[in-house]
């Protein structure tokens, strides 16, 4: 436990040298644009954790970014964003969209870093997808681990929070019903996720039977209720982009580019493995949609 405990403040000493340092090498460019800052923040944030990755012979050191960064990004876009910082008061200015937005990426990121961490076993266990691309990139896996397991990631990511840009910088409509409709989304996805979270910890903690597929809850509707939640909070997002200022609606090549990241690749992997560790689970794929026959179209069944 002390071991885990203390591995778990590297990991958090980690994350703050490698966001502050990277924000303050994204603020140097001065005559860049907000958004550019924010890619080069990315850029540097990214490479200092696989600098870390690689010195601790670890990717796993990267998996909590997925969760962490969004947070950051909203309060660096908030605080940038220009009209946002009171040069007589020091004070932010709040609006009743910002305050939202941060109620729930914060939810969603302190609830799936802590979900990260209970199942964490420290800083010598490596990811199982991470231990695969071992084997299969030998020499070159270094380079495999920045540019696929770090760097593509730490991209989607950026552009599921070009809503978030949008919402908190570009805006100029106030509140109407598509923040209702992203609030209602983002909010039943985070409840969602977790829902499905918890159910698969109490079956893995309590299961006896070895190989026995997780089939109970919100599972025996959906193969991966927890993929789902995260996909719609992408979109949830997006609705209060949308909301803010229309005119920037390209940025659904955030939630779009995501959802096809999980449905093509995320979930094709694990389910590969999954067929392979449990004796039940073609049977199980057979019988329940991918995430909801409605949401995958054709695709919900394979």
């Amino acid at each position: 436990m002390k071991s885990i405990r203390k591995d778990q403040l590297l990991l958090l000493g980690i994350y703050l040298a490698s966001f502050s340092v990277g924000i303050f090498i994204g603020n140097s460019y001065a005559g860049f644009s907000l958004l550019a800052k924010s890619a080069m923040t990315v850029f540097a944030t990214v490479l200092l954790i696989w600098l870390f990755s690689f010195i601790s012979n670890n990717s796993s050191v990267f998996d909590p970014y997925w969760s962490v960064a969004p947070v950051v990004f909203l309060v660096y876009f908030w605080g940038t964003a220009s009209g946002n910082w009171h040069p007589a008061f020091g004070v932010w200015y709040t609006n009743v969209r910002f305050v939202l937005l941060l109620f729930l990426v914060s939810v969603y990121g302190v609830r799936l870093t802590w979900n990260f961490l209970r199942n964490w076993k420290g800083m010598k266990h490596e990811d199982w997808r991470y231990v695969e691309f071992r084997k299969k990139t030998g020499f070159f896996y270094w380079t495999v681990s920045f540019l696929g397991i770090h760097l593509f990631p730490a991209i989607m990511v950026f552009l599921g929070t070009l809503s978030l840009w949008v919402s908190v910088s570009k805006g100029t409509s106030p509140m109407n019903i598509l923040d209702i409709i992203g609030l209602a989304l983002t909010g039943a996805a985070i409840l969602l996720e977790a829902r499905a979270d918890k159910q698969l910890h109490e079956f893995v903690k309590n299961c006896k039977e070895e190989g026995k597929t997780m089939d109970q809850g919100l599972w025996s509707i959906s193969r991966h209720p927890n993929y789902l939640g995260e996909i719609s909070f992408w979109w949830g997002l997006y609705f209060f982009g949308l909301a803010a200022n229309p005119e920037y609606w390209w940025v659904i090549a955030g939630p779009l580019t995501i959802s096809l990241m999980f449905i093509f690749i995320s979930i094709p992997m694990i389910e590969k493995r999954l067929l392979v560790r449990k004796k039940d689970y073609q049977e199980y794929r057979e019988k329940v949609p991918m995430l909801l026959s409605f949401f995958t179209g054709r695709f919900s069944k394979k």
